[in-house]
């Protein structure tokens, strides 16, 4: 219901409750109008009976008093008029005529209590009032009424009983009524008649206002308020309303348009500028957060960590993998995992084309077609894979999880948010990248790539606390070129760094990508097998032996071939420490060294013992 058919409808039922009021106001004050009336009356009309009375009493004509009531019942309104005596009257002067005695119960009380009685008798069609006055003898009352009849003071001497027909008082008190009520609805219908000449202008410059916020809560500041209201307050407020209207449409749409540049894309699909405004900025203060934390973050691992944090939080889910993928070597490889099961082929993991998500660089839902991925091998419902380029040769793929469709919408509703977080990460994780890989290379050997003595000095502090928390091993493979000094000095430095890349080679055709190499020394290796059994051991450092003594490179015409002693040693079976184990894999390549080159000895306790001695 509108403002203008509630302010008519309450102004219409107030001046009807008032116009009620009156009436019933009117009515009550003409009822007990018309009642005080009559009871005065009555009481002039007793007072005139009695005098009467005593008047025939006193002149001897007693026997005249039924003409004298006849006379005084045949004015106008008196329905009924008589008389009746007390019980001491009848005594001392007779029963006296038949019409004076009690005619009902109230005549009977009256002579017995000396109180007046009134009674109201109506109906739909009469309206009678009754009245019974006792006559109270006195000594004090003129004439004195104890000189003529031998009662006591205050006895009842009779009493008279009148009835007024009172139907023509309240007919005209009806029609009084109608005419009062008829004047007050005229009234009424012309002051509602009046209240909305007066108020239209206001209800319509509200209707206006109304319609005019309706459309600015929608983003439509365009619609101003006009009205023909002369008043100069109505005039300013619209004045000043309309300039607030259109300050609003300028300063949001330069926010919504600056906005979109920074976060590079449109903020959702909230119509209200104000509403999308504040949840941007709600949003890019977040995001500011996010960029301010992850830049004192010392590695990507942690800042994968943050985005993982980001994804539960945008996403609400906790179903979902972060790969990272390198182009160069089209590798892709897990950084961040909440799921056990392989969501995944191995094919697309050493691959990375073959995930599409990466190949097409656009946002995969398996929602739209069936099997859309081929590479996908999970037993979830739904996946939802979002691409997101840090560099030239370093991305990442997103893939969230879920066993419904609704989780699937919600990705996509919220994928401009996390992108927007992806976004504010970039250059972070870009710079991350170029420092790691700047250590990298301080860790690398120049040579072969391969990681140097530097890295295995810093990895050995890892690799025991990391041992310690979770029962790691290690095997501990120590491999030294046989003769190589005589290579150098006949062949040159040249044809010796072919020997060292060959033998690098080598290695790691016959190791898994777990494992790590190092080039120790000059013509020495180090490999630290991860979780490998004695048997493995020595099997991999036989294989690496015999494939390497089986290559040859070309010199001068002449096919030469070198040889490698190796020396394995495990930790922590045979020492507490990795640092520990790498010497006693150095002992075990000393006796293969010692007892003939070109094999492998394990080593054994006393075998440090005897070097010792």
């Amino acid at each position: 219901m509108n403002t203008d058919r509630k302010f008519f409808i309450f102004t219409a039922t107030l001046l009807l409750l008032f116009a009620v009021a009156i009436i019933i106001n009117a009515a009550i004050n003409f009822r007990s109008y018309s009642l005080q009336n009559t009871r005065e009356k009555s009481q002039l009309v007793a007072q005139i009976v009695r005098d009467g009375l005593t008047a025939h009493m006193l002149t001897n004509t007693m026997d005249k008093r039924s003409f004298f009531l006849r006379s005084i019942a045949r004015t106008n309104e008196i329905k009924n008029l008589w008389i009746v005596r007390s019980a001491k009257v009848e005594k001392q002067f007779g029963k006296g005529m038949t019409s004076e005695k009690p005619k009902d119960a109230i005549d009977r009380e009256v002579l017995r209590k000396g109180e007046p009685v009134k009674r109201l008798f109506e109906n739909s069609e009469d309206a009678i009032f009754r009245i019974t006055i006792p006559y109270i003898a006195s000594a004090y009352s003129d004439p004195n009424c104890l000189a003529c009849h031998k009662v006591n003071e205050g006895d009842v001497l009779g009493a008279i009983s009148l009835e007024f027909d009172i139907g023509s008082i309240r007919r005209e008190g009806i029609i009084t009524l109608l005419k009062i009520g008829a004047i007050t609805l005229i009234f009424i219908i012309l002051a509602l008649i009046a209240v909305r000449i007066l108020t239209k202008p206001y209800l319509d410059f509200f209707g206006t206002l109304q319609n005019s916020l309706k459309h600015a809560r929608k983003g439509d500041f365009s619609l101003k308020v006009h009205t023909k209201i002369k008043a100069t307050d109505v005039q300013a407020v619209c004045e000043l309303y309309n300039m607030l209207i259109e300050k609003f449409q300028n300063t949001i749409g330069t926010i919504e348009h600056k906005l979109a540049i920074l976060l590079k894309a449109s903020s959702g699909n909230c119509r209200d500028p104000l509403e999308k405004a504040s949840k941007t900025i709600d949003m890019l203060s977040d995001i500011h957060r996010f960029k301010m934390t992850i830049e004192h973050d010392s590695s990507v691992a942690q800042i994968f960590e943050r985005i993982a944090k980001v994804i539960r939080i945008v996403m609400k889910t906790e179903s979902f993998l972060i790969y990272e993928i390198d182009s160069k070597r089209n590798l892709r490889t897990i950084v961040y995992k909440t799921v056990d099961e392989i969501v995944c082929s191995k094919i697309s993991m050493e691959n990375a084309h073959e995930c599409r998500a990466f190949r097409t660089q656009s946002t995969v839902s398996s929602d739209l077609f069936p099997q859309l991925c081929k590479s996908y091998t999970g037993s979830f419902a739904f996946h939802y894979c979002i691409p997101f380029s840090v560099t030239d040769s370093y991305s990442i793929v997103i893939m969230l999880l879920c066993e419904e469709q609704k989780e699937v919408t919600y990705f996509k509703e919220n994928l401009f948010t996390l992108r927007n977080y992806l976004e504010n990460a970039k250059p972070v994780i870009e710079s991350r990248l170029l420092m790691e890989k700047l250590k990298d290379r301080s860790l690398r050997d120049g040579l072969t790539g391969v990681y140097n003595r530097k890295f295995i000095e810093e990895f050995i502090d890892k690799a025991n606390l990391q041992a310690e928390r979770h029962a790691t091993s290690y095997a501990v493979l120590m491999l030294d070129i046989d003769y190589f000094k005589q290579v150098n000095d006949q062949y040159g430095h040249d044809i010796g760094d072919k020997f060292i890349k060959l033998l690098t080679q080598t290695i790691e055709k016959n190791i898994r990508k777990a494992d790590i190499v190092a080039r120790y020394g000059g013509e020495e290796f180090v490999l630290l097998l991860h979780e490998s059994s004695f048997k493995g051991a020595e099997a991999v450092a036989e294989k690496i032996r015999d494939s390497f003594s089986k290559k040859a490179i070309l010199v001068n015409g002449k096919h030469i071939n070198k040889t490698v002693s190796i020396g394995i040693s495990f930790f922590p079976e045979n020492a507490k420490a990795l640092r520990e184990a790498i010497k006693y894999a150095d002992v075990a390549l000393y006796k293969a060294k010692e007892s003939g080159r070109n094999r492998v000895v394990v080593f054994k306790a006393e075998m440090y013992q005897h070097e010792q001695y």
